[in-house]
């Protein structure tokens, strides 16, 4: 409680949404993209049944604890996307270039 005497809930992290096929996704924000500076988001869908609802919080509370260790990843980006970055960003001779596109 607090001094007022009132009570406070705190605010879930993650939420849980119903697709139209009866699947659950679960989505916990994970912060910001370093690479696109866009939200990211890490996301489960599990299957309809009647465990779904038990099992979809099961899933929030794992990738929460994923996001809080710091063991999800950072961003979506794929390796050739960061490839294509590095050689934006590289310096070197023509023929070096083109051996490292080769």
């Amino acid at each position: 409680m607090t001094p007022s005497g009132s009570t406070r809930r705190r605010r879930q992290r993650g939420e849980v949404e119903t697709l139209p096929s009866g699947s659950l996704r679960v989505r916990v924000y994970a912060g910001i993209d370093p690479i696109s500076g866009k939200r990211h988001y890490l996301t489960e869908v599990i299957p309809a049944g009647k465990d779904a609802a038990k099992l979809a919080e099961k899933a929030r509370t794992r990738i929460q604890s994923q996001v809080d260790e710091r063991r999800s990843p950072r961003s979506k980006v794929t390796v050739d996307q960061l490839m294509d970055r590095h050689l934006d960003l590289l310096d070197v001779d023509v023929t070096t270039r083109a051996g490292y596109e080769g």
